[in-house]
């Protein structure tokens, strides 16, 4: 799901929120919004801008570590992790 960020068929807010649940942060601003989630072992954060028809699709996705020195997780190891919770 995270793969088709930036892409016209991008998953919307309501689908990422669907599947992987409420975000921990939460940021409107204008015609996008920022969902975070806080996971153990790291920590994801969603982009999303209004597509044609006002819908917020998921522009870019952003894996980090959660703690520091720990090492870079890959979107997908960030998302299986999301998807498990």
């Amino acid at each position: 799901m995270l793969g088709g960020a930036g892409r016209p068929n991008a998953p919307t807010r309501a689908d990422v929120e669907r599947a992987l649940g409420r975000a921990d942060i939460v940021r409107q601003d204008g015609a996008g919004a920022a969902l975070t989630y806080r996971l153990e072992h790291c920590a994801l954060l969603l982009l999303f801008t209004a597509d044609a028809r006002n819908a917020l699709r998921l522009a870019e996705a952003h894996p980090s570590a959660r703690r520091p020195g720990e090492p870079l997780p890959s979107l997908e190891q960030c998302a299986v992790e999301a998807s498990a919770r």
